[in-house]
């Protein structure tokens, strides 16, 4: 079981079930919502439990998704789909407190990355989402 937590520690959190799918997303939204690219594991949605502060976390929409951030000191937590089908939540590796027990396998929406840094020679990408 993971636990993670926002920055000021009101919204805690735990994922009873490993994280899927570690992503570096180098869109132009994740960089402006987190400051870099953002890293992200994948998880089941009835798998993350919100511990404490669910009401101090806010869900930013998009066109088809919407993010969760704390609204007390702003951490980047979530990201999940709108559509109903979907089932997985992606969660901030940089929220969660320890290990992780998982490394990035890839890197998505590389062709809007940022040109003030490299990606690995060897990182797996994808110009686009990788699904």
């Amino acid at each position: 079981m993971l636990q993670g937590q926002c920055l000021c520690g009101d919204v805690k959190f735990r994922i009873t079930a490993p994280l899927t799918h570690a992503s570096a997303c180098h869109c132009d939204q994740c960089r402006q919502w987190s400051g870099h690219y953002w890293a992200t594991g994948r998880t089941k949605q009835n798998d993350l439990v919100i511990e404490n502060g669910s009401e101090s976390i806010a869900w930013y929409p998009e066109r088809h998704a919407e993010r969760g951030f704390c609204v007390i000191c702003g951490s980047s937590l979530f990201y999940r789909q709108i559509d109903a089908a979907s089932e997985h939540v992606a969660v901030s590796l940089g929220a969660i407190k320890g290990d992780t027990g998982i490394e990035l396998s890839r890197h998505i929406f590389v062709r809007e990355k940022g040109d003030y840094y490299q990606l690995p020679a060897e990182a797996e990408t994808y110009e686009g989402d990788d699904e």
